[in-house]
């Protein structure tokens, strides 16, 4: 099966033997020889980083949103930018921590008013503001870098969900208090590890502070020594996809993507597809496109599995519209070329029967 989805992604076998290896004990030398490692080379995927305390956390990316916002908020106010499902979650994880925010919603398929967003700052002393920098829901390209001058005058601090990003996407963490991301996006990793950087006056402040939660409050996991069970074979995996993530790092990798989604746009144009966002102000890791004429979602998806094709459901209304088609991972352009016949072939069928929705 050819994954085309915004993360798990295809990976390589390299990255899938690592995590393979002969069972290590995580008090054990050779794991804190890996976990170093691994932190090290993350600290490197982008230009400034190098200075944030990196929090490696058993999980998925959702855990490290919640970490990041659990605990790098003391009492709030937290001002949430939503114009997606997954910034709507963080301002779910806010509500669930009774952390007091507002929140700025803009539609799905709309882009931020950042002019709105500054004179709310202006309007009202924050003490964070919150957003998704790819909004995987229709992969859009969030202004973080604008935000970031927004929130400066105020001191307001910028704390960013980066999971479908980082690792390709441009990304500048110059004002930014604190960043969420996971292997198995990007990175080209495997399920079970996300992080958190923070930026280093922030994560000394939280050292001081109240812990909110027990297995995700940050400050555990500063230092060397995890503070519960990590997840070993995910993290030798990881630091196997780190070692192949190509010179440039996060650079070189956007190059590979956009080139590959202009291959798909091109290709899905061709057939009259349109697209969620357009390209100027997307992310290179997805394409949103419109479904073909005559298809359910639950059926585009079950006939591209059929020809061994995995793409990705969109959330909430537009999954009567759309589907997402991602270039992430060890994707390579025949792969991408196929999958564009295949889905030429479809376009000339008429629907398979119904099938239950995934």
């Amino acid at each position: 099966m050819i994954l085309l989805t915004p993360g798990p992604c295809m990976t390589s076998d390299t990255v899938r033997r690592a995590a393979g290896q002969p069972d290590l004990n995580h008090r054990d030398p050779a794991f804190a020889e890996l976990q170093a490692e691994v932190k090290a080379r993350l600290l490197r995927v982008y230009p400034g980083l190098e200075s944030f305390v990196p929090c490696l956390i058993g999980g998925s990316g959702t855990a490290a949103v919640e970490a990041m916002v659990a605990s790098c908020v003391r009492e709030g106010p937290v001002l949430v930018i939503e114009n997606g499902y997954y910034s709507a979650r963080i301002r779910e994880l806010l509500e669930v921590h009774r952390i007091p925010h507002d929140t700025l919603s803009y539609p799905w398929l709309g882009a931020w008013d950042l002019n709105e967003i500054r004179r709310t700052l202006d309007r009202r002393r924050y003490e964070a503001v919150v957003a998704t920098h790819h909004e995987t829901t229709t992969g859009r390209l969030n202004p973080i870098e604008a935000l970031a001058d927004a929130a400066r005058p105020s001191g307001c601090r910028v704390l960013v969900d980066a999971m479908s990003s980082f690792g390709a996407d441009p990304l500048s963490p110059i004002g930014l208090s604190a960043i969420a991301a996971s292997s198995n996006k990007c990175l080209h990793g495997l399920p079970g590890v996300s992080f958190v950087f923070v930026e280093p006056g922030l994560a000394e402040a939280m050292s001081r502070g109240t812990a909110r939660t027990y297995y995700l409050h940050l400050p555990r996991y500063f230092g060397d020594r995890p503070p519960m069970t990590p997840p070993v074979s995910a993290l030798a995996a990881l630091r196997q996809a780190l070692r192949e993530m190509p010179e440039g790092q996060a650079a070189s990798r956007h190059r590979d993507y956009a080139r590959r989604a202009t291959l798909i746009r091109a290709g899905l144009d061709d057939l009259g597809a349109t697209f969620a966002v357009p390209e100027a102000e997307s992310s290179c890791a997805l394409v949103v496109p419109t479904l073909p004429s005559g298809y359910r979602l639950d059926v585009w998806l079950a006939a591209n599995r059929r020809r061994g094709f995995a793409l990705y459901e969109t959330k909430g209304d537009l999954a009567t519209a759309y589907y997402q088609v991602s270039p992430m991972g060890e994707v390579r352009d025949d792969q991408i070329l196929a999958w564009l016949g295949a889905a030429r072939d479809l376009y000339r069928e008429p629907p398979d029967r119904p099938t239950q929705s995934f």
